[in-house]
């Protein structure tokens, strides 16, 4: 998985599918782990460890081919299914298996973003240009030869692989394709940049795994598991790209593993799935109907336990305070705030949008937790610090 940079930005709640950001501008620092390998049967196998804020909402996001794009694909987002589809994107595989994650590094010095050329179409539609045209390594390598963020992916590094077997770092400190048939493992070190990564024991322990294992799901699953990272590690991704076969597991959703096909994933149209409900991807769930909560009313003792500030480390803090008519929920801005009303002695509504809040009892903490849904897709919890 990636040593994620993550930001602390402010939402109020109205706005909240708006958001615009970028994992490449990130500051906050965290770890990634990303294998590729070819097995002695020709097969082209990858993984990642993603490792991040706990209590973040994670998505797979899935876009038929249409329109100018060639090829359909999935991606991976925090938070909401919206930052499946810009700039934002953590990572993804198309259809004829071209795959990429990212790992965050310590910033590039030294590199101008705009030495070279700005994408026509902009930053926001790079990597969805790339999942949705290209099939090759080397047509990702040309196109950063020629192309770069104009904002961001400096202080990040791109794992390619395709089906063919080819796999290469790319990153501002320069562009580094794997000898054909030789494996790739990146963490959180600049491997374009000739930094050492043994002080990151992860590289050395998937190393090793795939010194002495041939690749394959067995194997895989293994360098997953041993390079987790505790509760840090927010779910992980399997792919085989010959056949298409993916494997997905969660924190989130941890009753067990789901096998899934990027055509199955394909044919299903454009839908996003939560990780928290990993199922999903294989079994039907009824459709979304937005219901009119109604307001009742709450005695301000019950009230009172739920006021105070609340804090995600990606989110940043959310403070709750007494309205007439319910609560205040204020981000980390100071100016950002939202009215909400009591539909339930723990939960509150947004009026006339589809945003639900709940305060529960963490029982391993005894801290308070506030829950943020919208569209009945759970997107973060804060917790009580005061």
């Amino acid at each position: 998985m990636r040593r994620t940079t993550t930001r602390k930005f402010n939402f109020p709640v109205y706005i909240i599918l708006s958001l615009s950001f970028s994992i490449l501008s990130w500051t906050k620092i965290h770890a990634c782990t990303t294998v590729s390998a070819v097995a002695s049967n020709g097969q082209v196998w990858t993984c990642n460890n993603e490792d991040g804020e706990i209590g973040v909402a994670n998505f797979i996001n899935v876009f038929p081919k249409s329109g100018e794009m060639k090829y359909g694909y999935f991606t991976l987002s925090y938070f909401s299914p919206t930052f499946g589809e810009g700039s934002s994107i953590q990572g993804g595989m198309n259809e004829v298996g071209l795959t990429f994650d990212f790992n965050t590094i310590h910033q590039v010095t030294g590199f101008d973003p705009k030495s070279k050329k700005a994408f026509p179409q902009g930053d926001q539609q790079i990597l969805p240009h790339i999942l949705g045209t290209m099939k090759s390594v080397q047509e990702v390598i040309e196109f950063f030869k020629i192309y770069w963020f104009q904002k961001g992916f400096t202080s990040a590094q791109m794992h390619v692989a395709d089906r063919q077997g080819r796999f290469a770092i790319i990153s501002a400190s320069g562009i580094q394709l794997a000898e054909k048939g030789k494996f790739l493992v990146s963490t959180n070190f600049d491997i374009c940049g000739k930094e050492d990564g043994s002080y990151c024991w992860r590289y050395p322990k998937a190393i090793a795994l795939l010194n002495e294992n041939e690749p394959n799901l067995k194997t895989m699953m293994s360098i997953c598991r041993e390079t987790k990272q505790g509760e840090s590690t927010l779910y992980s991704n399997i792919q085989n790209l010959t056949t298409g076969d993916i494997w997905f597991l969660s924190k989130h959703d941890p009753q067990g593993t789901v096998k899934t096909n990027i055509a199955g994933l394909l044919s299903k149209g454009r839908k996003s799935y939560t990780f928290n409900d990993l199922k999903s991807l294989i079994e039907d769930r009824p459709l979304h109907q937005s219901a009119k909560p109604t307001r009742i009313e709450l005695t301000e003792n019950i009230k009172d336990k739920y006021f105070g500030t609340y804090n995600n480390d990606f989110t940043g803090k959310v403070k709750i305070e007494p309205d007439q008519n319910g609560i205040k929920i204020t981000y980390s801005d100071g100016i950002s705030t939202v009215l909400a009303q009591p539909q339930a002695e723990n939960t509150f509504f947004v009026p006339n949008e589809n945003v639900r809040v709940e305060f529960n009892l963490d029982k391993k903490t005894n801290q308070m937790i506030v829950s943020f849904y919208l569209n009945d897709f759970w997107r973060f919890d804060a917790w009580k610090s005061d």
